[in-house]
């Protein structure tokens, strides 16, 4: 055995191989069963329905969601997404794999400035520690601007840093040009703020030490020529072809956004506190040693730039979220790098020492042995069964469920005993298993059980439909619809998302009132929508259909057309009903119907997305 660590150890010391297998491991971890589950409402079908109206209209410069004008983001990362449209096809698995890649990109920044400024030990944990966080992995696995966003700006920080720190200038110099890029296209990916909080920090970090020398090499002209370059040309393009792009984007969704509640996403003060803890498990326990330990006097401010760089960093960043009046947690995503660098920094050293730090295990023990003692707990609850959310689904995800609760338990375990044999390298060793075969199977859970996802009701309109037929949603916008039908829908009594958009151009099609979508319904043609189960009856007591096929029906949703649907001779309307009928009449094969011959190919749906 001691020969076999000896030669694993001499086999990473080779250049650039403990790189290779630390990238190769993320890689594993972060894109394991990004497939398996459906797109969720509403934003995995909000940034998936964008680029791929990008790539089926060929307009890359004004974004729309549903066909109409959609000028909340800029455009960097529905380009992404849309690249992967063009090569790999609309899938689930195709859309996630950008921030899969985003999120193994940062892992292995982050473990690069780890080893950079604290060494190789601190790397490895730093990387492991970003990776392995529960938000980020969340986050890596969703189709959501936040990791595109969070990795972009953390490169333009990491460059400053590791440019002021440089002692050759020629380097120097090109790290600050990396760093305005970085930046630039962080602008890109979510508006100012790409540029905004670098700006802060670097900033605050400038006066706190008085490095002003760096002045020159952070604003250096080479470095704005380019972040200039990248950011003007779509603005300046959106800016000529729409006339209030100017101030929607940037008055309502930046200063509005940040200074009202017209978002309606405000929180209390404290907001970020609790989501911190939660998203970063398993090393919450840590946070403590890290930022007391890195954190200076003010008399010994200048002998730890690096610490008081990410302090601020970490600081500003969370201060900012904080105050402002538009909250969601993926927002404070950014300081996970940086934390992990901290944690990277005091856990690195205790790798090879016998001692550890006793607050973050026992911290982690608590936690996920609580987690494992909660599992039989809810299952031997009633009340959890009758629950029309979770009861449908315990017993599908019981065998991962119970294995994940077997895991946390022994990881628990470990975490309070291996140390005392082995040290600190068998507390990250452990705290890191459990986090990977955990948050795998949490991921697991996620695919059995998806009840946010309308997929299966969607296939059902799938199997009928013929391209160019309308598609609506009733009461609500089903975000992933349009992904699932390939098409753009009519959104009927819900358009709130839209108010701006309906202003610039003629969008009577995609955005109905009950009353105007009625003689769509009530027309000659054959028409589906989609309306969610508690507000079917709504739907059917506006006195407006005159005629309802019931095709299939879920928890979430029911999908109904206004022709009688045949498979063969038989009818599968469940019910069917029309108000020129007489009471107990049902259509007939030969009726007057629009009627198909059998099943048909949904040859309007990509094969991937399509429904067995």
């Amino acid at each position: 055995m001691r020969d076999l660590v000896t030669g694993a150890s001499s086999f990473l010391k080779r250049p650039y191989m403990l790189t290779l297998v630390l990238a190769a491991c993320f890689a594993v971890f972060f894109l394991f069963d990004i497939g398996g589950r459906n797109i969720s409402s509403p934003d995995e079908g909000r940034y998936i329905e964008i680029p791929r109206e990008m790539v089926d209209t060929g307009d890359y410069v004004l974004p729309r969601l549903n066909g109409i004008l959609y000028f909340e983001k800029p455009p960097l990362f529905y380009w992404l997404e849309a690249s992967a449209i063009k090569m790999l096809g609309v899938s689930e698995w195709s859309m996630r794999l950008w921030p899969a890649l985003l999120g193994l990109l940062g892992a292995l920044m982050t473990y690069g400035v780890a080893r950079r400024f604290y060494g190789r030990a601190a790397g490895v944990v730093a990387g492991t520690v970003v990776a392995t966080s529960l938000m980020y992995y969340a986050l890596a696995r969703f189709v959501i601007l936040d990791m595109a966003e969070s990795v972009l700006m953390s490169a333009a920080l990491f460059s400053f840093l590791l440019a002021a720190e440089e002692k050759d200038d020629r380097k120097s110099i090109w790290w600050s040009r990396g760093g305005h890029v970085a930046a630039a296209l962080a602008v890109l990916t979510k508006g100012l703020i790409g540029v905004l909080l670098p700006g802060l920090i670097g900033l605050a970090w400038i006066v706190v030490i008085g490095r002003w020398s760096f002045v020159r090499r952070a604003l250096t002209p080479s470095g704005i020529a380019l972040f200039l370059l990248i950011v003007l040309p779509w603005h300046i393009l959106a800016a000529m072809r729409n006339a209030d792009f100017l101030w929607f984007y940037f008055v309502h969704e930046h200063l509005m956004r940040f200074t009202t509640t017209v978002h309606r996403r405000d929180g209390p003060l404290w907001y970020f506190i609790p989501v911190l803890a939660a998203g970063f498990l398993p090393w919450t326990g840590y946070l403590w040693h890290a930022v007391r330990d890195a954190l200076p006097t003010w008399k010994t401010r200048g002998e730890r730039p690096v610490e008081m760089f990410l302090l601020l960093w970490v600081g500003i960043v969370f201060f900012f979220f904080s105050v402002s009046d538009s909250k969601l947690p993926p927002y404070i995503l950014p300081i996970f790098p940086p934390l992990a660098v901290l944690v990277g920094r005091v856990l690195g050293p205790l790798l090879s020492a016998r001692d550890d730090l006793p607050l973050g295990r026992w911290f982690f023990a608590a936690v996920f042995g609580a987690f494992a003692l909660a599992v039989p707990v809810v299952y031997a609850m009633p009340s959890m069964r009758a629950d029309a959310n979770v009861g449908l689904y315990l017993d599908a995800v019981a065998p991962v469920v119970f294995a994940l609760a077997v895991i946390f338990a022994l990881g628990s375990l470990a975490a309070l005993i291996a140390p005392r044999y082995y040290g600190g390298r068998a507390t990250v060793a452990v705290i890191a298993v459990t986090a990977l075969l955990g948050w795998s199977g949490v991921s697991l859970v996620g695919s059995i059980a998806d009840p946010n996802s309308i997929k299966t009701v969607a296939g059902d309109i799938n199997k009928y439909r013929e391209k160019g037929e309308l598609v609506a949603s009733f009461g609500t916008f089903f975000y992933d619809l349009p992904v699932y039908v390939n098409e753009k829908i009519a959104v009927v009594g819900n358009t709130a998302e839209f108010d701006f958009g309906m202003t610039q151009e003629d969008v009577s099609q995609y955005a109905m009132t009950s009353e105007d979508f009625s003689k769509h319904w009530n027309g000659s043609g054959r028409v589906f929508m989609l309306v969610r189960t508690r507000l079917f009856d709504t739907w059917e007591s506006l006195g407006l259909p005159k005629r309802m096929c019931v095709m299939a029906r879920t928890d979430r949703a029911v999908a109904i057309s206004n022709r009688p649907i045949f498979e063969g001779d038989r009818m599968i309307c469940d019910p069917w009903y029309d108000l020129d009928d007489p009471a107990g009449f049902e259509p007939q094969g030969g009726d007057n119907v629009i009627r198909l011959p059998g099943l048909l190919p949904p040859s309007h749906l990509p094969p991937e997305m399509s429904t067995p």
